[in-house]
């Protein structure tokens, strides 16, 4: 397998999102020491091999849709096959798992409180769980994928947490400002789930996404209420005075690619429209990475 097909296979491109995401959790949560850093790197990682475990079963659980609706899949294509894919996987969760318990290690060795990371161990048994539910079809498997809006809510929920996760590393699980960056994650993440949905009704097969329950074009009114309750949690933070409002003007980029997106959901462009979602999240968490940063030095 070459190295295009591996980064397809484990999508490259969100598993780097979800990294830095965890970055900006640990960010806005205060860390500030050597140590900080060093446990919120470890759950970066941690968080890196969980997103590539789930994106490469994914793959495999998906590839009769995939012949239709993503020929170019590595495991539709031929890029690898389904053995290397599965070793690929497990040895992600691996690192996912080496890289928790390096982090615990690292708090305990450094004099770190221990009881403030704790919280990082159910987030990331939540996170195996969602995707154990979504994935896996088994005797006691909620089977999430094939259930439409819980489904879309579940891996969006991930998205949320790897921020919470970020800074549970420091002991900031509770912290409201990485609750409010994180249900706009959620959110916004939640419409571009619906809307790949919509994308994807063709090749879906055996599953019932809310587009097939409620049709494209309500599916597509659900992912916008979504988008928009998405869009007024990025000016929570600096409406509850957590972030100063001057600062606001940080999140313009953020704000005005969602804007722009509707133009795609009124026309039915599903593909764009998910692909700018996608790219308000990222502008997003930079914009509060960059007024968390401002915040600490104007104060």
């Amino acid at each position: 397998m070459d190295t295009s097909s591996l980064m397809k296979l484990v999508r490259l491109p969100n598993v780097l999102i979800g990294f830095f995401a965890v970055l900006l959790g640990g960010l806005l949560a205060g860390a500030s020491s050597t140590d900080h850093w060093i446990v919120v790197i470890f759950h970066s990682v941690s968080v890196a091999g969980f997103m590539s475990s789930w994106n490469v079963y994914n793959d495999l659980m998906d590839v009769e849709g995939d012949l239709i609706n993503h020929p170019d899949r590595p495991l539709v294509s031929g890029g690898t096959s389904h053995s290397t894919a599965r070793i690929i996987a497990m040895i992600s969760l691996v690192i996912s798992i080496f890289c928790l318990l390096a982090a615990a290690g690292w708090v305990s060795y450094s004099g770190g409180n221990v009881s403030a990371w704790l919280p990082s161990l159910p987030i990331w048994f939540l996170a195996l769980i969602l995707m154990i539910h979504y994935e896996f079809e088994g005797e006691h498997s909620l089977r999430l994928k094939h259930k439409g809006l819980p489904g879309n809510l579940a891996v969006s929920l991930l998205v949320g947490i790897v921020i919470v996760f970020g800074a549970a590393a420091v002991g900031g699980a509770t912290n409201p400002l990485v609750w409010c960056v994180g249900l706009s994650a959620f959110s916004i993440n939640s419409a571009r789930e619906i809307i790949k949905d919509v994308e994807d009704m063709d090749g879906d097969i055996n599953r019932e996404t809310l587009s097939m329950k409620i049709g494209s074009n309500q599916a597509r009114i659900v992912a916008w209420l979504m988008a928009l309750i998405g869009f007024a949690l990025l000016f929570l933070p600096f409406g509850l005075g957590l972030l100063p409002s001057g600062l606001l003007v940080t999140m313009v980029p953020s704000i005005l690619t969602l804007v722009a997106a509707k133009p795609h959901f009124h026309s039915g462009n599903d593909h764009s429209a998910q692909r700018m979602l996608r790219l308000s999240i990222v502008l997003g968490l930079i914009g509060f990475g960059i007024a968390s940063v401002l915040t600490d030095l104007l104060i």
